[in-house]
């Protein structure tokens, strides 16, 4: 995970490389930022579809959306996932 400062905050950046669910990849993102158990953090189901994440930018999906972001919050973060893999993380005051 990379980290770059910028005039709003902290944001962090982390890639997600196809390798696995990409919802994974953006709870243990969470979880090293919170240093907290992935486990003990809320639900990811519970601020998101997650099926329809993990399946957002899959490389075989048929007619897949080949650019775009998707922008919700996570874990005390406001999560931006980007089509290129690239997943930002900002700290912010929701809770959910």
């Amino acid at each position: 995970m990379s980290t770059a400062t910028t005039n709003q905050g902290e944001i962090h950046r982390v890639h997600h490389d196809g390798d696995g669910r990409l919802s994974d990849t953006l709870v243990d993102a969470v979880a090293d930022l919170t240093d907290t158990a992935p486990a003990d953090l809320p639900p990811l189901e519970t601020r998101i579809n997650v099926p329809a994440l993990d399946a957002l930018w899959e490389t075989d999906a048929p007619g897949r959306p080949t650019a775009g972001c998707l922008t919700f919050t996570y874990g005390g973060y406001v999560v931006v996932v980007r089509s290129t893999g690239v997943v930002l993380l900002r700290e912010t005051t929701d809770t959910g």
